[in-house]
């Protein structure tokens, strides 16, 4: 049981900041060539178009109208989704933004490169690293721009009978620690690495793709071990390997802790999460589960699951007393 959530005052500015950003992607273009038409060649001798089947602007600046539509059914579509958790939309917004500037970026550097030429003309070098830092700089300025989150409801009363509680005597304390490797991770990570590599001297000389695969696969990797805390504040998960990043659960935000036998092998989407929860699941072995009053569960992976879930149980019993809801 947990009090009623407030209002989300946010929600708005999210949604702007998720469906706003893919209008710059045909905008951008468009307002330099507009400027500069009387300066740029007749036809976008653009990169990856062969100079002899190079269109003319309008035809060039119509193609990047199509990718407005599919971009905003699928943002939408994501945050709508993800409409009861306002940190998952945060991410959506972050990474729209991100992608749409980046894309914005690439049309703009190649129609400014062709200001004042007569025909093609190379990419500058410094243009992909600075389309890189820029779609970086977007994601985390729209992270920032989406506000503080809404507080989550609160849980008010004691674990359910049927949970492991474990028997504490007053006044003490007690502490769990588990560290776990996640070999579906590291797998997920290196074939994302793999897939960067091949598309980088194979498939395509357009960065966004190839760099968002490599991103990604850094990123798993770097998420392989994990570590688990469980004490008198709360449960946290941090990541050693990503610079001891981590993930804190106050006790207010778990309405009880129980074990399962096994976990999924896909797991639950490590610290950012989906609708479903969040957490890190081996596929094997008993699985610590909280159910959070956000309506999503946190999943761990630990041979002491059993402990592991006595201990929050036994905590969320002292803080909140020994009555149920």
């Amino acid at each position: 049981m947990y009090d009623v959530p407030q209002h989300d005052a946010g929600r708005l500015r999210r949604l702007i900041l998720t469906a706003a950003p893919p209008f710059l992607i045909p905008l951008v273009p468009l307002l330099l060539v507009v400027v500069f038409r009387d300066r740029l060649p007749d036809r976008a001798y653009v990169p990856d178009w062969a100079p002899d089947q190079a269109s003319g602007w309008s035809q060039w600046l119509s193609t990047h109208i199509w990718p407005v539509g599919l971009f905003e059914v699928v943002y939408f579509s994501m945050f709508m989704h993800y409409r009861r958790w306002p940190e998952l939309q945060r991410w959506v917004a972050a990474f729209s933004f991100g992608m749409s500037v980046a894309m914005a970026a690439t049309s703009g550097f190649a129609v400014a490169a062709l200001i004042d030429s007569d025909g093609p003309v190379p990419q500058p070098s410094w243009a992909g690293p600075a389309e890189v830092a820029i779609a970086l700089l977007a994601g985390i300025g729209a992270w920032r721009l989406a506000g503080p989150l809404p507080p989550a409801p609160a849980a008010v009363g004691a674990p359910p009978p049927g949970v492991p509680v474990l028997p504490l005597a007053p006044g003490q304390r007690a502490v769990y620690t588990a560290s776990t490797w996640q070999r579906l991770v590291l797998l997920q990570g290196a074939a994302f690495l793999g897939l960067a590599w091949f598309s980088a001297f194979n498939l395509s000389r357009s960065w966004p793709g190839t760099a968002m695969a490599g991103l990604v696969g850094v990123f798993l990797v770097l998420q392989a071990r994990t570590v688990l805390r469980i004490d008198g504040r709360g449960v946290e998960v941090s990541l050693p390997w990503l610079g001891g990043l981590r993930r804190a659960l106050p006790y207010d935000a778990v309405q009880f802790a129980s074990v399962r036998p096994r976990g999924s092998r896909t797991g639950p989407g490590g610290l950012v999460g989906g609708s479903k929860g969040w957490g890190y699941v081996s596929g094997r072995g008993p699985v610590l589960a909280l159910r959070l009053t956000d309506g999503r569960e946190f999943l761990y992976s630990t041979r002491d699951a059993e402990t592991a879930a006595a201990l929050v149980n036994a905590s969320l019993a002292r803080a909140r007393g020994a009555a149920g809801c």
